[in-house]
C-alpha cells in the first residue's frame, strides 16, 4: 500500500514560474549564489520546483537578459555580480506592489542623491563634469517628454556613479523605474518644467565648483519640489500614477523599463 503522507511529503513543490524566479533572484541578490558561482543545473531546477525543464530554461534566458547570469554552453549557468541593473528590475515592482507612493519616493531620493550629489562634488573631474554639463544640453534641447525624461534619468544615474560610493550607486539603480515614473509626471507639467529645469544647471555647477554643501542643497531642493507642486498626486499610489496616466505617452509599461534599461546599460559602466 502507498503511504500517502510519505508521499506527499517526498514530491516536489509545484511553484509558479513567477515565484521560481523571484526565488532565484532573491537567492542571487541577498548573495546565497554568490557572484561567479554555479547555479544547479536545469534538470535540478525543475525537480525542486516541480516545473518543466522548458519552463526553468526560459526563466534562465530571461535572467541572461537581464544580466543576473550568464550561460556557458557545456558549462552552465553562472551568477554575475549584481549592479543597478539588475535591481532595477526588483526594487521598482516590489515598491509598486507595496504601494508606494512619490512622496514616499521623494523621501528615499533625498537620502540616496543629496548624498550622491556631495560625494560627485568632491571626486568629480573636469571630464565627468562635462559629461553632466552635455547631458544638461541635451535636456534643454529636448523636443518631447520622452527625450527629457531619458536624459533627467542619465543625468541622476550619472551624478550616482559619479560619487564613488557603489552602494549609492546601486541604490539609485534600485528606485530608477519609480524615479522614471515621477519624472514623467513632473516633466509633463509645464509649471513643474519651468521650475526645475533651471536647477539643473545649479547642481551641475555645484558639483564643477567642488561646492559639496551647496550640490546636496540643491540636489535636495530640485527633489523636494514635487512635495510642492505634485497637489492629489503626491499621495496616489505610484503603479497607478505610471500606468493611469502615463500610459498614454509611451503605451505600455514595457517601454518605461526599456527606457530604465536602455539609460543605465549606458551609464553603470561609463
Amino acid at each position: 500500500m502507498i503511504n500517502v503522507v510519505s508521499a506527499a511529503r517526498t514530491a516536489p513543490r509545484i511553484a509558479s514560474r513567477a515565484h521560481f524566479e523571484a526565488e532565484l533572484v532573491r537567492k542571487i541578490l541577498s548573495g546565497a549564489y554568490p557572484a561567479g558561482s554555479k547555479l544547479p543545473g536545469e534538470r535540478l531546477l525543475a525537480v525542486e520546483s516541480g516545473l518543466s525543464r522548458p519552463v526553468v530554461r526560459e526563466v534562465l534566458r530571461g535572467m541572461v537578459e537581464r544580466g543576473l547570469i550568464d550561460v556557458i554552453p557545456a558549462r552552465g549557468a553562472y551568477v554575475n555580480a549584481p549592479d543597478m541593473m539588475q535591481l532595477a528590475g526588483v526594487a521598482g515592482p516590489a515598491a509598486r506592489q507595496q504601494g508606494a507612493t512619490p512622496r514616499d519616493l521623494v523621501e528615499a531620493r533625498e537620502l540616496i542623491e543629496a548624498q550622491a550629489a556631495r560625494r560627485a562634488a568632491e571626486r568629480a573631474s573636469p571630464e565627468d563634469v562635462e559629461r553632466l554639463q552635455n547631458l544638461v544640453d541635451a535636456f534643454d534641447r529636448a523636443g518631447s517628454t520622452i527625450e527629457r525624461t531619458q536624459c533627467d534619468l542619465a543625468l541622476h544615474a550619472s551624478i550616482a556613479q559619479l560619487s564613488g560610493n557603489p552602494v549609492l550607486g546601486i541604490l539609485f539603480g534600485a528606485i530608477a523605474p519609480l524615479v522614471l515614473d515621477v519624472q514623467l509626471r513632473s516633466l509633463a507639467d509645464p509649471a513643474i518644467l519651468h521650475r526645475g529645469a533651471p536647477m539643473h544647471h545649479d547642481i551641475v555647477d555645484a558639483i564643477s565648483q567642488k561646492d559639496p554643501d551647496r550640490a546636496a542643497a540643491k540636489m535636495s531642493e530640485h527633489i523636494l519640489l514635487a512635495l510642492e507642486m505634485y497637489g492629489g498626486d503626491l499621495d496616489v499610489p505610484l503603479s497607478e500614477l505610471a500606468v493611469g496616466r502615463l500610459e498614454g505617452l509611451l503605451g505600455s509599461q514595457r517601454q518605461l523599463q526599456d527606457i530604465v534599461h536602455g539609460v543605465l546599460t549606458t551609464y553603470r559602466s561609463s
